[in-house]
């Protein structure tokens, strides 16, 4: 499917894409706003840009990062730690701050190290070169990255073209507002806010960000739900040195007595090149009668969950039907596809274990009853996900909106 076809296709994903292209500015590049704050003196206020312009930088921006290390910290109260409360989705708890040191040498080397109480996840990549650790475990998975064919490059992810027509297509949803320069830790920023028209839709008030003007990432990043003074979920980037990283600290070496794995080599059907990956994508038809043809299960359809009507349906050759209801911020999401294997053994009686090897504990999902079929659940402040199985076919549903509403829709469905 060609990408301007892709990006017209579900406006919906384009707000995804907005928050998306912020997310990935502020970790991928995550240090430039730090060697900003050190190297950039007070001076004259920059030049206004509009949200064009200033969409058009951020994409561009982790191209040009240089050798730095950085202290990054992430927030959320989104999902509580071990899903403490997430049934309820009022927040209960929090999974707490979470610190990353980031290293970076070039496009072709890369080190996060996340600390935690159970022990650091570490990530490098060193050319082709992966390795990622679970302290936890104390288990190492080495593999090697993929040649890409026509490798998009981070500068090319979005023109100015796509980007107006992005914003031609969420404006009927949403509000992207962009201003004057302000100060930001010594820094010139632009403030950045995505906000959502028709609140009634959705669980998500508003993100805000403030976007350094001379290296376009996010200084910040907060996402804000209904009802929660607070945001749900926070970004920023401090503590951080600029200057060339030692060689060393991408040749990483195994831990005493971890266990080595290899990372699962790609498939036939990923070497297959451009072509073969188009096949895969998803094709949009114009009915659920039009997928019921393609695929071997039966497929269902919700009866407007919250007044929301569908909207797009797209087949994944003939694995799966997804069907999206309303637009923007408070698209619903159905997934339906035959049951795996691994779901089919979830669902049947296991003998009680102790727990997981390595953690001691067997992290468990909240579970609502559907009429007669247990679903997992999982209610944050700003969505509900609900997944379940029946008559050998699997249902994901999701979408920014209250557990109860999306519960009555599966309800519904099922009968």
């Amino acid at each position: 499917m060609p990408d301007r076809a892709r990006a017209r296709s579900a406006p919906a994903r384009n707000v995804a894409l907005i928050l998306g292209l912020l997310l990935v500015a502020a970790v991928g590049a995550a240090a430039l706003a730090g060697v900003a704050v050190q190297a950039q003196a007070q001076g004259a206020a920059p030049a206004e840009l509009t949200e064009e312009e200033l969409l058009s930088q951020i994409t561009a921006a982790p191209e040009s990062a240089p050798d730095f290390s950085a202290t990054v910290t992430v927030e959320q109260t989104v999902v509580p730690e071990g899903l403490l409360g997430a049934s309820q989705g009022n927040g209960a708890g929090s999974s707490g701050p979470r610190t990353a040191r980031i290293e970076h040498g070039g496009p072709d080397q890369f080190r996060v190290e996340l600390l935690g109480q159970n022990g650091d996840q570490i990530f490098v990549k060193n050319g082709s070169e992966i390795s990622a650790y679970d302290g936890a475990t104390n288990t190492l998975r080495t593999g090697q990255k993929p040649e890409a064919v026509d490798e998009q490059r981070p500068e090319q992810a979005a023109s100015p073209e796509e980007i107006n027509e992005v914003l031609a297509e969420i404006s009927p949803t949403s509000d992207l507002r962009t201003g004057s320069p302000v100060q930001v830790a010594d820094r010139w920023a632009y403030p950045l806010t995505l906000e959502p028209k028709d609140k009634s839709q959705t669980l998500i008030e508003r993100a805000e960000a403030f976007v350094d003007a001379e290296a376009f990432v996010p200084l910040s990043f907060e996402l804000y739900a209904e009802n929660n003074p607070e945001p749900v979920i926070r970004y920023e980037a401090s503590d951080f040195q600029v200057g060339d990283v030692p060689d060393t600290r991408f040749q990483f070496e195994t831990p005493p007595s971890a266990t080595v794995e290899a990372m699962e080599k790609p498939g036939n059907d990923e070497e297959q090149g451009e072509e073969g990956r188009e096949d895969r994508e998803p094709q949009q038809v114009a009915s659920v009668e039009e997928a019921q043809q393609i695929v071997g299960f039966p497929v269902g359809q919700l009866n407007a969950p919250g007044g929301r009507e569908l909207a797009e349906v797209r087949v994944a050759g003939s694995e799966s039907v997804i069907q999206t209801y309303g637009s923007g911020w408070g698209t619903v999401t159905l997934v339906q596809k035959p049951e795996s294997a691994e779901e089919a053994q979830e669902g049947e009686p296991q003998e009680e274990e102790s727990g997981r090897e390595g953690d001691g504990q067997q992290l468990e999902v909240p579970t609502v009853d559907l009429g007669g079929v247990e679903a997992k659940e999982i209610s944050t402040p700003i969505g509900t996900a609900l997944s379940w199985n029946v008559d050998g076919v699997s249902y994901h549903l999701v979408g920014s909106a209250p557990a109860a509403e999306l519960e009555e829709a599966a309800r519904g469905l099922l009968r």
